[in-house]
């Protein structure tokens, strides 16, 4: 049964990330690959050629900084599905068709979140027949443009679909990691038992994706307009922030067995100065999370600088494993390719149907996959190698015939029990007549004679002490929470269970246990108690014989 629980451990988790990994790029697949159904859509862009009150024309996208008022002719809106749907990041605004104020966004929210809204969605309802758009804009912080993405006058159903299919890979890879998190967290709490596990930091690489995963959500518009609450998304976003510097430190520094390293402890009162920080002044209104950003950024360079660092040396000094080393490494390329590919795009200004930073969390991912599988690799063959040296252990200590445990554990039970100074009982057992049955009847019948009180005894005294077989008709109980009147119980029942055997199997020769016990009470010698409890099994013996019973 253990077998097969630790079989069933090792194998679901690949399986779930298999399947996960799978489905979900079947779907984009699908997703991004369907044909196109023809239907009556009329989209209008309006993301450029806004006019402003001094005649530049500028783009929603690009706008110069401070507070504007802008204006579009447009032609007429002809039904009543028309909107203008837009994208803002902290910019207050209000929007006129006509000259008439027909939407107002200017967001209040709880103070310990700051100013800050992040990023929200806007699907405004246009009159039939409207010719011009005007916008009022005030970006939130002073010295920053106004930000609008993806500005168009077009059904609401259909621009969020169309958000949707846009965000569905960069949703799709954050989902992925989510679930990758989870995976390495249950992989920990499997793995935590093992031996030589330390390097094996499956909390620290779980948080890590997670925090990713979370994070890279922001981008996709898919949880401000779940929520309606914007500002507390953002404020989770930049929680993550805080927080997603540490795992690749603890993850790195397990696996090159440097867990005590001072890194770790700067690292983390870095991090919670700046959590403090950042609420106390945000709350108190002092200095808003937007402005405190890039303390956090900071931060993650200085952890990028520290894994850096953590695995160089290791790789120098050779205190890692050379594969799990090749491993981060590749991982870790993985990820600056991302950064880069992503920071060429930005300076290009080329996102297309992805994301600003859409590599870089594909990076991250091939980094959290390529670690994560040497990770459970590694998990499967420590629990191999666990399961074995409990078989071993098992061989070693139990004795083969009765499945008791065997001398061996009894000596070391000895020592313990020495080394605790606890009281116990112990009670000495021997089979009458054993010689008797194997001379006569076979050894076969013997070793059924030793199985059937073997198993009486462990039975009867199951709920007081672990029996021990010490010889070939021997046996020891030795009962650390058994009272002399428990033990006489446990006794009583072992004689109903010789009795009830002796009926129902008729064995050629009758089952007897002789017994005897004494009480052990520290400082006394464990040896004096053993002493007399087998010469009272002994004098029980006698008592049998005089009673009529063949006991030689």
């Amino acid at each position: 049964m253990d077998k097969q629980k630790n079989y069933f451990l090792q194998i679901v988790p690949d399986v779930i990330a298999l399947f996960v990994l799978v489905l979900l790029l079947v779907g984009i697949v699908l997703c991004l690959d369907a044909p196109v159904k023809p239907y009556s859509h009329t989209v209008t862009d309006v993301a450029g050629q806004w006019q402003t009150e001094d005649g530049r024309i500028c783009a929603l996208n690009n706008l110069p900084k401070g507070d504007l008022v802008l204006t579009h002719a447009i032609s007429g809106v002809d039904g009543s599905d028309q909107r203008l749907c837009l994208k803002s990041v902290d910019t207050l605004f209000t929007v006129s068709a006509d000259g008439v104020v027909i939407y107002s966004y200017m967001p209040e929210q709880p103070k310990f979140l700051g100013r800050s809204y992040g990023m929200d969605m806007h699907m405004i309802p246009l009159p039939p027949g409207t010719t011009e758009l005007t916008i009022s804009v005030h970006p939130l912080f002073p010295g920053t443009p106004a930000n609008f993405k993806d500005a168009a006058v077009e059904d609401a159903g259909m621009y969020m679909g169309d958000m949707y299919k846009k965000a569905l890979p960069d949703y799709s890879v954050c989902l992925l990691m989510f679930m990758f998190g989870l995976i390495m967290l249950f992989m920990g709490i499997t793995a935590k038992n093992l031996k030589s596990s330390d390097n094996l930091n499956f909390f620290a690489l779980g948080t890590f994706a997670i925090l990713v995963g979370l994070w890279s959500l922001n981008e996709t518009y898919l949880l401000q307009v779940f929520t309606q609450f914007p500002a507390l998304i953002k404020f989770m976003n930049y929680m993550c922030l805080i927080f997603i510097a540490y795992p690749p430190v603890s993850f790195t520094a397990s696996a090159t067995n440097h867990r005590d390293t001072v890194l770790l402890k700067i690292l983390r009162w870095l991090i919670v100065g700046n959590f403090v920080l950042t609420l106390v002044l945000n709350a108190a209104g002092i200095c808003d999370i937007y402005y405190l950003l890039p303390v956090s950024q900071a931060i993650i360079a200085v952890a990028v600088c520290m894994t850096v660092y953590l695995l160089t040396h290791a790789i120098r000094e050779k205190t890692i494993n050379k594969h799990l080393a090749r491993t981060l490494v590749i991982g870790m390329g993985a990820a600056v390719v991302g950064v880069v590919i992503d920071l060429i795009r930005y300076i290009n200004n080329k996102n297309g149907m992805l994301g600003t930073s859409a590599f870089t969390r594909l990076g991250v991912l091939l980094f959290l996959l390529v670690v994560g599988i040497y990770l459970i690799r590694e998990r499967n063959r420590l629990t191999m190698e666990h399961d074995r040296a409990e078989f071993m252990e098992k061989m070693a200590y139990t004795d083969g015939l009765t499945e008791l445990k065997n001398r061996i554990a009894f000596n070391e039970k000895e020592n313990e029990i020495r080394s605790r100074a606890v009281s116990c009982m112990i009670v000495q057992f021997d089979i009458n007549l054993l010689k008797k049955v194997n001379d006569v009847y076979g050894h076969a019948e013997g070793d059924r004679h030793i199985i059937a009180a073997a198993h009486i005894l462990r039975d009867s005294f199951a709920q007081i002490g672990i029996c021990y077989r010490t010889g070939g008709d021997e046996f020891i109980v030795v009962a650390e929470h058994g009272s002399e009147a428990e033990t006489e119980r446990a006794l009583a029942e072992m004689q109903k269970m010789v009795d009830a055997y002796n009926e129902n199997e008729h064995p050629p020769v009758p089952l007897q246990i002789a017994y005897g016990y004494a009480v052990y009470d520290p400082p006394d010698a464990l040896t004096e108690a053993e002493h007399l409890a087998d010469q009272r099994m002994y004098d029980c013996k006698k008592k049998m014989k005089s009673a009529g019973c063949d006991v030689s």
